[in-house]
């Protein structure tokens, strides 16, 4: 399937479809620095604009989300309450919902919410942190999510080595504090063993919405996880009168994993060709309509 092809799939029926996108990588191009990452032109708009032709339209990132809500022009109070799947809001509402940590956070467009089973890992993460900054590792840079810990090698002099260095010290920080690692574009996350990741923000979200179509658009590691609920949702509705239907969409760049490509349905060149799609399809939802 092409770029064109998934417009026609994604605006076949719009009221029935829920769309996940990751950020870095997929709506921003990768930079240097993490915090220098900006969504690319239209984007913002863009999803607000399909948040109201779509079932359910969520941003699931990595990144803090309060970070993805600023950067979006998402309001918020800034307030975080503890909230497990309870707090999940419903879909066509019109708004874009955003999740952060991989899962952990979500701004429901009130508030934003933290899963509880976070909360009691954040001394063993804060723990970890101290440690890394202590390490002072050659060419790795150390990340605070809070709830989370990521070492980024990107800017190094030499790649490879701070790659090894990164790998080695989270693998010395996350097993003696019962912390999981996930590797990511140029970086290694320390991250809580709590079970949630995208797969389960996929998973939350379809169950809130009852979509029976359902797209994700990712081009890291992390997102195959999203892929293989996409995978999960149409294998278990294969023999119902209202099966689910899947889209795999796969940003292509630096470092994007082989697996993603191969699983992907479509298979995009840059995230500038993600934007370019999503705009393309608003168009396409706001001319049928009229």
């Amino acid at each position: 399937m092409n770029a064109e092809e998934a417009v026609d799939w994604l605006g076949l029926s719009p009221f029935t479809t829920a769309l996940f996108t990751d950020f870095d990588g997929t709506l921003s191009a990768i930079v240097a620095r993490p915090e220098d990452a900006r969504p690319l032109p239209g984007v913002p708009e863009t999803l607000k604009r399909l948040a109201a032709h779509m079932l359910d339209v969520t941003v699931a990132s990595g990144r803090p989300v309060a970070w993805i809500v600023e950067q979006l022009g998402l309001s918020t109070t800034g307030e975080a309450d503890v909230a497990g799947e309870a707090g999940e809001t419903g879909a066509a509402d019109g708004l874009v919902q955003a999740y952060g940590l991989h899962g952990l956070e979500h701004w429901n467009g009130q508030r934003i919410e933290l899963d509880p089973l976070a909360i009691t890992w954040q001394p063993a993460v804060a723990d970890a942190m101290a440690a890394a900054i202590a390490a002072a590792l050659p060419g790795v840079e150390v990340e605070d999510k809070q709830f989370g810990v990521t070492l980024h090698w990107r800017n190094a002099s030499d790649p490879a080595a701070a790659h090894e260095l990164a790998t080695e010290l989270a693998r010395d920080l996350s097993v003696p504090r019962g912390l999981l690692t996930r590797l990511g574009k140029g970086s290694v996350e320390l991250v809580p063993p709590v079970g949630i990741d995208k797969g389960v923000v996929v998973r939350r979200r379809l169950e809130a919405c009852g979509a029976r179509r359902v797209a994700f658009l990712g081009d890291d590691a992390s997102d195959l996880v999203g892929f293989a609920a996409i995978d999960a949702a149409v294998a278990g509705t294969r023999a119902a009168a209202a099966p689910v239907s899947g889209l795999r969409i796969a940003v292509a760049g630096d470092d994007v994993p082989s697996e993603l490509i191969e699983r992907a349905d479509v298979v995009l060149d840059a995230p500038e060709e993600a934007a370019r799609l999503l705009a393309e399809l608003v168009a396409h939802l706001e001319t049928a309509e009229m």
